[in-house]
């Protein structure tokens, strides 16, 4: 159970980095910025948690020691880390908008004349151009190498689950 506080402190942190930086001054290409701080967080993290543990000795039962405590405890950080990022994603935007309505839900014809590609596409489609993630040639969108080096790992991910098509 060495994982479960590294990683639950380390995700901590992560969302008041997110906070003090978003709020001081909101990076372009919030997704790639984003990906960036969790990285950021998590190299800090596990040196000051090695850190931490080597100078303690035995008064850090609270730290992992074991290789596989630490694979542990990066995994639980990046299963919240994961789900922290789904929370702008379209289905989290369509349940907001239904929760606004209360008891009286909506309608699909509401949710359609609200949610167009103003609201779901086109501020995803300027994250990736403002993070270089891609980039709009004569009116096309092309992935450019760092979105590539972004998403490969994601892609070998679904083929390797049998999973080819999006969603």
């Amino acid at each position: 159970m060495r994982f479960v506080a590294p990683g639950l402190l380390a995700f901590a942190v992560l969302i008041a980095a997110h906070v003090v930086i978003w709020r001081a001054r909101r990076p372009s290409g919030e997704y790639a910025a984003l990906a960036v701080l969790g990285a950021g967080v998590l190299a800090v993290a596990l040196t000051t948690f090695r850190i931490t543990a080597v100078s303690l000795g035995s008064a850090s039962g609270w730290l992992p020691r074991s290789p596989i405590e630490y694979v542990t405890a990066i995994g639980l950080y990046a299963a919240l880390f994961l789900s922290y990022v789904q929370a702008d994603s379209p289905t989290m935007t369509i349940l907001l908008l239904i929760e606004r309505a209360r008891a009286a839900g909506c309608t699909r014809a509401e949710l359609r004349a609200r949610l167009d590609d103003r609201v779901l596409v086109l501020p995803r489609l300027d994250d990736l151009v403002a993070g270089n993630l891609v980039r709009l040639d004569h009116g096309r969108y092309v992935v450019t190498s760092r979105g590539t080096l972004m998403i490969a790992p994601h892609i070998r991910f679904r083929r390797w689950l049998m999973m080819e098509k999006g969603g």
